[in-house]
């Protein structure tokens, strides 16, 4: 009878690994990316004094515990969340990338999901008008909205339309006209960048403007999220750009390139087991893969086609080799290390 048990055991852990290995990505109806700005994963995760909705987010749903930013400064992060490259030329290197004024060609998501017959909208706080490509407008920077300068849409009129405030989010979820992709782009004061006391750019781990932030999602985000056709076949990937600190393995394309840092992900959806966790190296064009497999399109621009695919967080297992139904460390300790963290005053230089 032992022997029995043992084998039984045996052949149940077999099972269970088998059918977490050919996990595969579901389809959805809907898949938004909501990208934040220049936040360490550190100064995110089990931070709740400042972020409670976001952590709360992130034990209810998905987290990508080893995700990791591509690049300094903003604007090619951005890039490869949607086009899988980097969209500057290289006259354009450091700080100096933000600056960009040209067009990027070449395949983007917007291009390959409208040859898919897909339907996509840009969500832009502060954009002064649907259709607005131009550069930056008030609290509008232009860099956090890689749409604006993809040559596929700045040169169709049809598409530009696809570029629309923010508010029209929440005609749409009335109306139950939500594209199949979205992107959603908070503005400089509701994303992080910006600290709303000094109106200057926010420091790591900035108490004001991550609990702005963590405002703003709850405010803006948990209707899309509460909604019955988000929870129906709704995904939603929320992301920082990059973070404020650098690491060894944070160069994800090359030796004499330094990669964005450690940043927060969480995926939000009902089919995420609670508390899922994942440690597989990620960075961006993982995303941006995830959001198209999720659309059923296997077509895939730049890096996407050979980045680590996400289907591990659809698990039916709840746990595998390298995803878990639970945290590393319980809410307690992470709220405890994120404290002594912000106690020991460790603050990094801001990014842009």
């Amino acid at each position: 009878m032992r022997l029995y048990n043992t084998f039984f055991a045996a052949l149940l852990g077999v099972l269970l690994i088998v059918s977490t290995a050919w996990a595969e990505v579901p389809q959805f109806q809907h898949v938004f990316v909501l990208v934040e700005e220049n936040q360490s994963y550190k100064d995110v995760i089990g931070n709740v004094a400042d972020m409670p909705y976001l952590n709360s987010l992130a034990e209810r749903y998905g987290l990508a515990t080893s995700y990791f930013a591509d690049t300094h400064p903003s604007i090619n992060n951005y890039f490869y969340l949607t086009a899988d490259r980097r969209g500057t030329n290289p006259l354009f290197v450091g700080a100096s990338a933000d600056l960009y004024p040209f067009d990027v060609d070449g395949p983007n998501i917007a291009s390959i999901l409208a040859a898919h017959g897909k339907t996509w909208k840009v969500y832009a706080e502060s954009l002064p008008h649907k259709g607005y490509v131009g550069g930056n407008y008030g609290d509008y920077a232009k860099r956090h909205d890689p749409f604006a300068y993809f040559e596929t849409v700045r040169s169709s009129r049809a598409q530009r339309a696809d570029i629309v405030p923010f508010r029209q989010l929440q005609t749409d979820l009335q109306q139950h006209s939500l594209p199949d992709y979205g992107f959603i782009v908070p503005n400089l004061y509701n994303d992080g960048h910006n600290d709303p006391k000094t109106h200057s750019g926010a420091a790591c781990g900035d108490h004001t403007a991550l609990q702005r932030t963590d405002h703003w999602l709850r405010q803006n985000i948990q209707p899309l999220i509460s909604s019955p056709d988000f929870r129906q076949s709704g995904l939603l990937v929320i992301t920082f750009d990059e973070a404020c600190d650098r690491d060894s393995r944070l160069r994800p394309h090359g030796p004499n390139e330094d990669g964005g840092g450690h940043v927060a992900t969480i995926l939000v959806s009902s089919r995420i087991a609670a508390a899922t966790t994942s440690d597989r190296l990620f960075h961006h064009e993982s995303v941006a893969r995830l959001a198209l497999e999720a659309l059923g399109v296997d077509t895939f621009p730049g890096l996407a086609a050979n980045a680590p695919d996400m289907s591990v967080f659809f698990s039916r297992s709840r746990s595998s080799g390298n995803a878990s139904a639970s945290r590393g460390q319980p809410p307690e300790r992470l709220k405890d290390s994120a404290v002594a963290r912000r106690e020991a005053g460790s603050r990094h230089g801001h990014f842009r």
